[in-house]
Parts: structure tokens; sequence; C-alpha cells
């Protein structure tokens, strides 16, 4: 029976809840014995951890969705956090439980919202959550325009942004954020939903462009000079205009700076004029980056 637990635990980063263990056949009596055996450690509220007490996060995840009943899914800021679209983990676990379920669990926080159709549930490393869609309305709600426009950011980087996706969640119903959210959507929905984007500096930058009613440019698309091909950031064909975003990490080093210092003096022997900004100068005055790229665009070249 200890063997069965055991290959249900492995399935479930390592916990088990109340329901399971009694639908294997152990008893009331038994589950107290396991626990006074060290077999099960309690968790949440008829949760356990089996074998030992040590527990990491996504553990805790599967417990805390155990602990609120069939249907349970990790939300809202949480979801975010498991889903990589931002770093902050919040102090509770937020989920979307059933109505009878989920009050009052010490470490759970219970969100009261519309549940989520299947289409909009899904496994992250086997913890049901909401998908990236559903994750964003949710968030929209709870959180300000700057960290809202994040997690956007980082899941058109993730390449799970979908718009079209989150426009319907929306029409389905009236959600908390939803201007906001609107605010922060309205300059992705001018771009393409093949969009490809590499970085937060890169997916930073595409809005600002749309806001300051600049044209939409091609995004990391490949050119060939002369015998080399150099994939670039933006590219305007009709303008000559290539502009390069350099984040610490692909190009704060020698190497890097080589590659990039060749590259640039290849578009510009091909007519290319290539404005480069780093993160410090987007984060800090958006408005003068965006001041100088309108004056690339709009300035001719003299052949």
């Amino acid at each position: 029976m200890w063997r069965a637990v055991a290959r249900i635990a492995e399935r479930q980063h390592g916990v088990v809840s109340r329901d399971q263990l009694r639908g294997i056949g152990l008893t009331e009596a038994t589950i107290k014995q396991g626990v006074a055996a060290g077999r099960l450690y309690p968790l949440f509220r008829s949760t356990f951890a089996v074998g030992h007490p040590r527990t990491d996060r996504r553990s805790r995840l599967i417990a805390a969705t155990l602990a609120c009943g069939e249907g349970t899914v990790i939300s809202h800021g949480t979801a975010a956090a498991l889903l990589g679209l931002w770093e902050y983990w919040p102090a509770e676990i937020e989920v979307i439980a059933p109505i009878e379920s989920g009050r009052k669990i010490r470490g759970i926080r219970r969100r009261f919202v519309p549940p989520p159709p299947s289409e909009l549930v899904m496994r992250k490393t086997g913890i049901p959550c909401t998908t990236p869609s559903r994750t964003i309305v949710d968030v929209a709600g709870i959180t300000g325009p700057k960290q809202l426009a994040g997690a956007v950011e980082q899941a058109a980087v993730l390449e799970i942004l979908n718009v079209p996706e989150i426009d319907g969640i929306l029409l389905e119903s009236r959600r908390r954020g939803t201007k906001k959210l609107n605010r922060v959507l309205e300059p992705w929905r001018r771009y393409s939903p093949r969009v490809r984007v590499r970085s937060r500096m890169e997916a930073k930058m595409l809005p600002l462009l749309t806001h300051h009613n600049l044209p939409i440019p091609e995004c990391n698309v490949k050119l060939r000079i002369e015998r080399e091909t150099f994939e670039v950031d933006f590219l305007w064909r009709e303008e000559r205009v290539v502009v390069e975003t350099d984040g610490g990490r692909f190009h704060g080093n020698p190497a890097a700076q080589a590659r990039d210092g060749h590259r640039n003096r290849m578009l510009a022997r091909a007519g290319y004029r290539v404005p480069r900004f780093g993160w410090d100068e987007l984060r800090d005055d958006p408005d003068q980056v965006i001041a100088e790229i309108r004056h690339f665009l709009s300035s001719l070249v003299v052949p």
C-alpha cells in the first residue's frame, strides 16, 4: 500500500492528498500512523509530503491545488511567475478554486474570478495553471501598468503572447483591469502575430514605436550584405534604417563588440544607417530614443 502511495507522489512532485490516500484504501487510522511514523508530513489542509519533510516550490504548488479540491488551478501572480512572465513570486499561492473550497487555508489565496474553461488551463511541469493569455487577463486586475506591460513584453519574448486570444477572453465577461490591459495591448495589435522578439529590450521598443506613430519595422530579419548574412533587430527597408538594441548579455563583451563593429561597417557600406541604443537609454529617456529614430526615418540618404 505504501508503494502505491509512493507511485502517486512520484507523479505529483512528492505530495499526495487525503482523498488520494483514501482512494487506494488507507483508513484514517493508517494515515495517522503514517504521520506518526514519518511516512507522511502534513502540508496544507489534507495534503502530505511523502517520505521526507523537504518540499520545493513545485511540490507546494501541487499541494495547494490538491488542498483546494478538484478543478483548482494556479493563477494570477503565481501563474505569471510559474510561466516565466515575471520573476516575483507572491507570498501566498494564488489559485482559482471551486466555489465550495479553497477558503481560509494559510499560505493560499483564493482569487474570486470566473473559473477558466478547459482550453484556458494547461500544465507547467505537471502543475495545473492558467494559460499565458488567461494569466495576463487575471494579473491585469491586481497589478499596475508597468508590471503588466512587463508581463506582456516577456510573453512576447517567450513567443507565448496571443493578443487575439486575450481579446476573446476580455469579450466574455467584464474583468478588473480591462482598460489598463487594453492600453498595454494596443501597440501589439498592430503587429503580425508572427512578430518575433528576442529580448525584453526589443519587446519594450515595439510599443514605443507604435505609441509615437512611427512606421512598423520588420523584426529580427536577415540581411544579405555581399557574401555575409546579418540578423538585425529592427529594419525599415525603404528608409534603409537598421536599429540595434544592445543588451549587456549579448553585446557587453569584447568578442561581441568586435562582431557588432564589423556588422555596422558592412551595413554602412551597403547604404544602411545603424543607430544603436542601450537598455539604460531606452529605460531612462525613451522620448529621446524615439526622437532619434524619427530623425533617421525622416531624413533622406543622399546618393
